[in-house]
């Protein structure tokens, strides 16, 4: 897996890229906390360029969602692959992360 922050209209996007698995989902999290801890809002995660995710992916999604929380933070997910997208539908955490096709619409909240 590599990871890539990129900027859209002024906010970083986390961007990992190939797969996240139990071996890469450490480097997501001291990504992913990095920008919580800088109290970011929206978390913009896009995932357009992932091909697998295990559950220690979701975990780390997970306590990214409870950190951007605690300082009443948004964490949006961006450009899930449909076989990606079942994993949350079956595990009903589509129902807990806000998912949308593009960084606008994420950005945006619509």
């Amino acid at each position: 897996m590599k990871i890539v922050i990129v900027d859209y209209e002024g906010r970083p996007v986390l961007t990992p890229s190939g797969e996240i698995d139990m071996y890469s989902s450490p480097m997501l999290r001291k990504e992913l906390m990095g920008l919580t801890g800088r109290k970011v809002s929206p978390l913009l995660v896009d995932l357009s360029a992932v091909s697998y995710i295990d559950s220690s992916g979701i975990a780390t999604f997970v306590e990214g969602l409870k950190a951007t929380m605690t300082y009443g933070g948004k964490l949006r997910l961006v450009g899930i692959s449909e076989g990606i997208r079942q994993i949350f539908s079956f595990s009903k955490l589509d129902r807990v992360f806000e998912i949308y096709l593009n960084l606008e619409d994420a950005f945006r909240g619509r």
